[in-house]
């Protein structure tokens, strides 16, 4: 290895155990606003508030020796993508600690007791994501990109999981105040976005080490029906033939499910549209499983006509397809238009 080579690794592995101080800085401070918020610890609030400026001066460093290091090795394709990468990294670690000061501070507002099962709520979310944290974290310091996209998907249900403590949180069995409600609101968001830059430091690992640069997100589609319409196993048949990996599709109709006859069949295969999957779920075997749906789209009426409110984090849209009309030609260019539409709002005009 040459002089060069040997400058060019100590730099690189210097920036990399840096970039690992400061994420354990990050995580420490995470600890702390949690256990400050718990046990109502102002002290532990307030200095740890106090301890987010280490951190930013250490960030700032990171973004300098980045830097540095690309005016002075003016490094290739591989190094150069690390690099890019653990900037990013760094903005989202710096990004996290503030996220820890934010809790601090609520803590400090608190003024109500916690009961036993919000603790327990607090404590199970900022485990699973201070977890995920983690683990990101160590992907990218081993660059393993599988790794990182397991834990994706990991990130993604922390999220979900938003959706039964916002309800149980603002429904009132709670148990606590409105000011209360709406500080472990903010509490919540933090630890959601704690989750939400995990992925962006997964999606950085991917990048360094594959070259790619954001890995598409993959959309869960859910079109809703009424028993007798042919609208939605068109819609299905269209959206799955034209946007097999921008999304995935499903049909869900409300009582006794639609079938394809002779008519649809045959119109079906005049379009090339495949048929043989085309399948309805059963509304009530979804209802534990609509969180998964980024998007529901009603076809016939509203979405709360078929699922009642949707959750948090889903988007309801309904169309309301003219039922007086028939024609499955004027169906198709109507169904195409509006599917290509969401599809190229979703994802983009290039995927559209």
């Amino acid at each position: 290895m040459s002089h060069f080579e040997q400058r060019l690794a100590a730099d690189l592995e210097a920036i990399r155990d840096w970039v690992w101080d400061l994420g354990s800085d990050v995580e420490q401070a995470l600890r702390h606003a949690k256990q400050a918020l718990l046990l109502r610890d102002e002290d532990l609030a307030y200095a740890t508030v106090l301890a987010d400026n280490p951190i930013n001066r250490k960030s700032r460093a990171c973004d300098r020796m980045c830097h540095a290091f690309i005016a002075r090795h003016l490094p290739g394709a591989g190094h150069l993508r690390e690099i890019a990468a653990t900037i990013r990294v760094n903005v989202a670690l710096e990004r996290i600690g503030d996220y820890a000061v934010t809790i601090s501070r609520e803590a400090l507002q608190l003024q109500q007791v916690l009961s036993g099962h919000i603790i327990a709520e607090i404590d199970a979310l900022t485990d699973d994501s201070f977890q995920v944290l983690h683990d990101s974290r160590l992907a990218f310091r081993n660059d393993n990109a599988e790794q990182a996209k397991v834990l994706m998907h990991m990130a993604k249900r922390v999220e979900q999981k938003m959706d039964a403590i916002y309800e149980h949180l603002f429904s009132g069995e709670a148990g606590v105040n409105t000011r209360t409600s709406l500080t472990l609101f903010i509490v919540f968001n933090m630890v959601k976005r704690v989750a939400d830059q995990a992925k962006n430091i997964c999606d950085q690992t991917v990048f360094a080490v594959r070259g790619v640069a954001k890995i598409p997100k993959v959309y869960n589609i859910l079109f809703l029906d009424q028993p007798g319409s042919a609208s939605g196993l068109l819609a299905l048949a269209i959206a799955r033939k034209n946007f097999p990996t921008q999304a995935r599709f499903s049909l869900a109709v409300a009582g006794e499910g639609s079938t394809r006859d002779s008519v649809l069949a045959e119109f079906l295969e005049e379009r090339a549209l495949a048929a043989d999957d085309l399948k309805t779920e059963s509304l009530p075997s979804l209802q534990h499983d609509l969180d998964e749906f980024d998007v529901v789209v009603a076809l016939q009426g509203r979405s709360p006509d078929y699922i009642g409110k949707a959750p948090f984090h889903t988007s309801a849209l309904h169309w309301d397809l003219d039922k007086e009309d028939r024609d499955l030609l004027n169906q198709y260019r109507l169904l195409h238009e509006k599917v290509s539409a969401l599809i190229e709002l979703l994802a983009g005009e290039e995927a559209a």
